[in-house]
């Protein structure tokens, strides 16, 4: 069974599709990705393809670029306004049979309006989104896959869990849907957009101790903690987040190379809270529970991200 299926527009997204179809497939399996420019044969009814894959998929990921509702059929008419447009009957058969459908925004794209879609499309325009960028593609990706886990089959999620992950540039915060997101997550969504480029800690930054250097301390707790440092899920790398100003942090890999900045929006007996403006993601650094948790909406969740093995 297709557990997860790529919808998207071949003028508007199809490299982002393609690159899209295999990070998946590389963690869920070859079979539990359905993209319709592979799986069809030739002289086959597209339409009746279509709504049997509908039919069976867990979720569906409406791929969104720039040109995605703008795009024409030639005469001056939308193409989404075509009552079979194939695009339009994706996603509107994931949404008459409630199968979660989530958006995917790349290029920069914005999410359309209700009033910009036909009827049957309304309301996609109030699904939380997710974005994936070029420039943190694989964490932004990595975020995406945890929000899948939680909504695919069990036998597709136990193959995102079998297979090693790449690992993102820097160790960053996998992305979003959260419960999507992102997941959801988180996952960004939430809309997930990209961090700062990863670089040596600045001169003027105070020194954080490597990963893995220290046990927690007796008491460090949330109100106290400036850093924790975290082991990845199925093998990912380790890292940690350090306070580097009054209410600010980052997060950096092994290598001390920093991947994302966070803003300090809250503390507890046990946790820090922070928030990353840019992607709408919400992590949560639980001393108690020993995880770094993420969400991409204050409704859901925290999802865990990574194991906590130390706290100063």
């Amino acid at each position: 069974m297709s557990a997860i299926f790529i919808s998207y527009r071949r003028e508007d997204t199809e490299g982002h599709a393609g690159r899209l179809f295999e990070g998946l497939r590389a963690r869920f399996g070859d079979d539990s990705v359905f993209m319709d420019v592979v799986a069809i044969e030739p002289g086959v009814d597209f339409r009746q393809v279509i709504d049997a894959k509908i039919a069976k998929c867990d979720v569906l990921l409406a791929l969104i670029g720039r040109q995605w509702l703008s795009a024409g059929d030639g005469n001056g008419v939308r193409r989404i306004d075509d009552a079979q447009d194939f695009v339009r009957l994706e996603i509107a058969a994931a949404l008459k049979r409630g199968i979660p459908v989530i958006p995917v925004l790349v290029q920069g794209a914005r999410m359309p309006s209700a009033d910009q879609l036909p009827a049957d499309l309304a309301d996609l325009a109030f699904r939380n989104a997710v974005e994936l960028t070029h420039a943190r593609w694989e964490s932004d990706l990595g975020v995406l896959a945890k929000a899948l886990a939680r909504l695919v089959a069990p036998d597709a999620a136990d193959a995102e869990s079998a297979v090693p992950k790449p690992a993102s540039r820097g160790g960053g915060v996998k992305w979003a849907l959260a419960g999507l997101a992102v997941l959801a997550v988180g996952v960004g969504a939430l809309t997930m957009l990209a961090g700062d480029e990863a670089s040596p800690p600045p001169g003027d930054e105070p020194a954080a101790t490597a990963p893995g250097a220290a046990d927690s301390h007796a008491g460090v707790d949330g109100s106290n903690v400036r850093q924790v440092d975290y082991v990845g899920l199925a093998g990912e790398p380790s890292g940690y987040f350090t306070q580097i100003a009054p209410g600010e942090w980052a997060e950096f890999d092994a290598g001390n190379q920093r991947s994302f900045v966070f803003s300090e929006v809250g503390r507890d007996d046990w946790s820090v809270y922070l928030f990353d403006e840019g992607r709408g993601v919400d992590l949560q650094l639980d001393l108690h529970a020993r995880q770094v948790g993420y969400r991409m909406n204050e409704s859901q969740p925290y999802t865990e991200l990574y194991s906590i093995t130390g706290a100063r």
